[in-house]
């Protein structure tokens, strides 16, 4: 039997409506919850993020959403609860960090291999941790990340193995490969598209997971198509892994949402054609509430947090018929797809 593993148990695989596989209701930068100007009334804002669900996630079909908001990142699983009994909806929460230059606490970048292992396959199995206290709530998938975005964004130098990832991210890259084979579980990851100068990233990451042992189709490679760069997803792809198409109808490292989705779409059809429909999926990566301070030059309120739900159906879909996509094609990319690498056989 094939279940995800909602922060409010397992759910069969067959009941999970579309998939958004990359979503965070709530996201905040590491150390954001620190500051006097983040602190939110926790009812409101699940009211706030669940009112979005229902008006552009369940009239769409959508019945399941991957929250892909990493342990230090703002990941809350009273908040994800919450969200999920007010809903209806299946949310899946993540274990997981951050890329190292953004993200991953001192106390994690000490941790050896094993150690990191033993946490994520205990996310997975017995419930995450939030603000020292354990919860019952599980994680249903693992993220990894890499990349060099920061404050002023450049790709990622030369680092361990001499690949352009760096030491703390090959750790963790391995103990999620391995916790994923003892769990069964899927991952999904973060790349900077920063990196696509230098390399592709999305290989790296897989051949990491592939020295350790982890089956290749039971990963994803996010931000893929950020630009899109074809001749490196095939690389991916060829590989057997699979890619997700993601930032619809948000500009990110490019200038303008329509010449974004445009390139994207073209790509996908190229995609498509080549024979690849079963290994993509698709997704907005949207932050549904992202508590944060004043917004300054340094600090710009980004795209992700304005796209309306209801985009993927007013646009996107409509620009991928036009295209010549079809409905089946589509279920393929949204249902089946995503069902397929992230439930867990239990």
């Amino acid at each position: 039997m094939q279940i995800f593993r909602t922060v409010l148990g397992d759910v069969p695989a067959e009941e999970s409506g579309r998939i958004l596989t990359h979503e965070h209701l709530l996201y905040g930068y590491p150390g954001a919850e620190l500051d006097h100007r983040t602190v939110f009334d926790h009812p409101a804002a699940v009211e706030r993020v669940s009112g979005q669900i229902i008006d552009g996630m369940i009239p769409n079909g959508y019945n399941t959403l991957i929250d892909m908001t990493p342990a230090e990142v703002g990941r809350h699983p009273q908040f994800m609860v919450d969200v999920a009994r007010r809903t209806g909806i299946n949310v899946v929460a993540i274990t997981g960090f951050f890329p190292e230059r953004m993200g991953v606490p001192y106390y994690w970048r000490r941790q050896t291999v094993e150690e990191l292992t033993e946490f994520f396959v205990r996310d997975l199995t017995e419930g995450m941790v939030f603000a020292w206290q354990q919860t019952p709530y599980k994680a249903g998938a693992i993220k990894i990340a890499t990349g060099q975005e920061s404050v002023f964004p450049k790709p990622s130098p030369v680092g361990a193995y001499g690949r352009h990832v760096h030491e703390v991210e090959d750790r963790l890259i391995r103990a999620a490969g391995k916790a994923a084979m003892e769990t069964g579980c899927g991952i999904n990851t973060h790349i900077d598209p920063m990196d696509f100068q230098v390399t592709n990233p999305g290989r790296e990451q897989l051949e990491i997971l592939d020295e350790v042992g982890m089956d290749l189709s039971k990963v994803i490679i996010g931000h893929a198509f950020v630009p899109p760069q074809v001749n490196m997803m095939r690389e991916v792809l060829k590989m057997g892994a699979n890619v997700q198409l993601d930032h619809i109808g948000i500009p990110w490292r490019i200038g303008s949402a329509e010449e974004l989705d445009e390139a994207m779409a073209n790509a996908l059809v190229e995609l498509i054609e080549d024979g690849y429909l079963d290994r993509i999926v698709l997704s907005f990566d949207r932050w549904f509430f992202n508590p944060r301070a004043t917004v300054t030059e340094s600090d710009p309120q980004l795209e992700n947090e304005k796209v309306n739900l209801n985009y993927m159906f007013t646009s996107w879909v409509p620009r991928l018929k036009a295209k010549g996509v079809t409905d089946e094609q589509l279920d393929q990319i949204m249902i089946h797809n995503p069902r397929r690498i992230l439930s867990i056989a239990v």
